[in-house]
């Protein structure tokens, strides 16, 4: 086996259609469940390409996402976040902080909680959607629909003032970026203390008064409230990704359309079937890991490429179909245990409210460039699509 980055597969090299299947991917999928890749970053590491292995991988305590040695770590990508949670998390304690932040977050992420927030969210996407009614064709759903939605909701949901949220969405912009001099999510983080040192006199129910309670330190709750925001883009991926999928896919347009009842069901598929390949979630080997014949050793870059594991035909039948029938949909979209993501349940609503209340408020909504010809940026970390123009 090549031990030299240079002489491995390059993710770099490898072609992710918009919508579509990655043919690139795919083969690397069927070749074997653990393949040796050079990362974004040149350095080498594991793909987990199927959808056993890396379910049972999350479902582990093999992997973290700190190292014992920061400094030396092989890189995933030219990411400052990475970098920084990398460096900054404590690897002896990695998996109790991650449990005890797990415990603040979740409350408020509950069932009951969305079911109080949902009409809340629904106001924000009926104004959004009236805005970019307003605006006019052709609009960019990203820019005028996707991320001031998203930043709102979960501005609304955290505690945050609406006269603070453009620079917010600024700092998270500028944050995003591959390959600049900043400081991961410190600026973003940063820019939170004044609001935590206004919680503390003057609790609300909120996370962020949540977190003060609980006890952490306000460096820690505004790390936290970073990361919560930066998660936050994922859904406005999503909405990009879905809207592209509805205004391009009659069939499951006019479903949805007949019986609103199987939004939710869509939803899921959406979320399934967004990306072929390519969605990474990085760790790191905790101890030495045997997976299909090859030994991963601790301190190993492991990459689970959870849009591949969503496409592997071993756990979904015809996988790259939309199947609102389909009998059980487990995909690993918001990962599984202990890495499953907490702002799971707000997302779901956030994109069954967007798709609904779009194609109910603008009937002829529609894509000014086909699906062939989107593509996603390259120079941001967590990235969808470069922009999504529609009429109607």
């Amino acid at each position: 086996m090549p031990s030299r980055s240079e002489d491995l597969p390059s993710l770099a090299a490898l072609s992710a259609p918009v919508l579509r299947p990655a043919p690139d991917w795919r083969s690397l999928q069927e070749s074997r469940a653990v393949v040796r890749v050079r990362t974004y970053a040149d350095d080498s590491a594991w793909l987990i390409t199927r959808y056993a292995e890396i379910k049972n991988l999350l479902m582990s305590e093999k992997l973290g996402r700190a190292h014992p040695d920061p400094a030396n770590a092989p890189q995933f990508i030219d990411s400052p976040i990475i970098e920084e949670a990398t460096g900054r998390t404590d690897y002896e304690n990695e998996y109790a902080d991650h449990r005890l932040m797990r415990s603040v977050l979740t409350p408020y992420f509950s069932r009951k909680r969305m079911t109080e927030l949902e009409p809340r969210v629904a106001a924000i996407i009926e104004e959004a959607v009236a805005a970019l009614a307003s605006h006019g064709p052709p609009a960019d759903v990203l820019e005028l629909f996707a991320n001031p939605v998203s930043m709102a909701v979960v501005c609304e949901m955290i505690g945050i003032p609406a006269g603070d949220r453009d620079r917010l969405g600024r700092l998270l912009s500028e944050v995003s970026m591959l390959g600049v001099d900043t400081d991961g999510l410190s600026p973003l983080a940063d820019a939170l203390k004044p609001l935590i040192t206004q919680r503390r006199k003057e609790p609300h129910d909120d996370l962020i008064s949540g977190c003060c309670t609980a006890g952490l330190s306000d460096g820690d709750i505004a790390d936290t409230i970073a990361g919560v925001i930066f998660g936050s883009r994922g859904v406005v991926n999503h909405i990009a990704f879905g809207v592209a999928r509805l205004c391009s896919d009659e069939e499951l347009r006019a479903a949805v359309t007949a019986d609103p009842a199987l939004m939710p069901a869509a939803v899921e598929e959406m979320l399934r079937t967004a990306s072929a390949g390519g969605v990474i979630m990085p760790h790191y080997a905790r101890e030495d890991i045997d997976l299909d014949g090859v030994r991963i050793q601790a301190g190993d870059l492991v990459l689970l490429d959870l849009a591949l594991a969503n496409t592997d035909v071993r756990a979904f039948a015809q996988p790259d179909r939309i199947d609102l029938a389909r009998p059980s949909n487990p995909h690993l979209t918001f990962a599984l245990g202990m890495w499953h993501c907490v702002g799971a349940p707000l997302a779901r609503m956030e994109l069954r409210l967007a798709y609904s209340t779009l194609l109910r408020r603008l009937p002829g909504l529609r894509l000014i460039r086909p699906v062939a010809e989107l593509v996603a940026p390259d120079d941001e970390f967590a990235a969808g699509l470069s922009e999504l123009l529609v009429a109607w």
